[in-house]
């Protein structure tokens, strides 16, 4: 048999398992059901799984929406896409948008490899269903989700430059909101020390669904636990939120 005849199968086969490959990796998306009769329901859309779905009736819950290095930014009127990374980060980032307003049932997901940038074509879903840069939230994690560390994400106009790098953390209470208080600790082998002095996260109640944001720019770089809490008016009981962020280098 000649050296030819065997680099040629040779190039034949890795070019199999490579298809192979590239077919078992294919993107995966949740089992959320679509809406039904919608252009714009939730399902594969090349890089991303993205649309507007149908859910369940919520609990009273305290969540985390969105966690940014400078706000979300794009224009529906003059982009045609977005671009998102994630900064300082050397292993793959599972990135999520969500709708903030709420009974506004949006969801994005896609998959982020150290270094890479994942374009979000506007034309498919946010600009049919008029979703704006104030009306989104995302965020990206690593590891399991059930056990997951939000990371943040850079989101802007493809082409754009971001003004701001802070770290910006927005949650929401899907209740009229009292009082939100917040505090952190650094996490260290996946346990959290001592967490400080609780902040306030608002200066005023809050309607059910407003977006609280949280200035996190004066955390170090490095893993952290972060806790939250909100009370409302009616209630003497907090509702929690618990979270493991990582601030990367700057």
């Amino acid at each position: 048999m000649s050296t030819r005849f065997v680099s040629a199968s040779a190039a034949v086969l890795y070019a199999c398992v490579m298809m192979h490959s590239s077919s078992a990796e294919e993107l995966r998306c949740d089992s959320l059901a679509p809406l039904r009769g919608s252009k714009s329901g939730y399902q594969s859309r090349g890089n991303r799984c993205e649309g507007l779905y149908v859910s369940k009736v919520g609990s009273r819950s305290l969540a985390a929406m969105s966690f940014t290095l400078g706000r979300v930014r794009y224009d529906l009127a003059t982009a045609k896409a977005i671009e998102v990374t994630a900064p300082g980060q050397t292993q793959p980032v599972n990135v999520r948008a969500l709708a903030i307003p709420l009974k506004t049932y949006y969801r994005m997901d896609a998959t982020l490899a150290p270094g890479a940038t994942l374009r979000w074509l506007l034309k498919d879903v946010l600009a049919p269903e008029g979703l704006t840069d104030n009306r989104i939230g995302v965020f990206g994690w690593r590891g399991a989700e059930d056990s997951r560390t939000l990371v943040p994400v850079r989101v802007t106009s493809a082409g754009a430059a971001s003004a701001s790098q802070a770290p910006l953390l927005i949650i929401q209470a899907s209740f009229d909101a009292q009082r939100v208080k917040w505090r952190w600790g650094a996490s260290r082998n996946e346990q959290c020390s001592a967490l400080g002095a609780w902040q306030d996260a608002i200066q005023r109640p809050v309607a059910a669904g407003w977006p609280i944001a949280i200035d996190l720019s004066a955390l170090p770089a490095g893993t952290h636990c972060l806790e939250a809490v909100a009370q409302s008016d009616a209630s003497t009981g907090w509702s929690p939120l618990k979270l493991r962020i990582d601030i990367p280098s700057r």
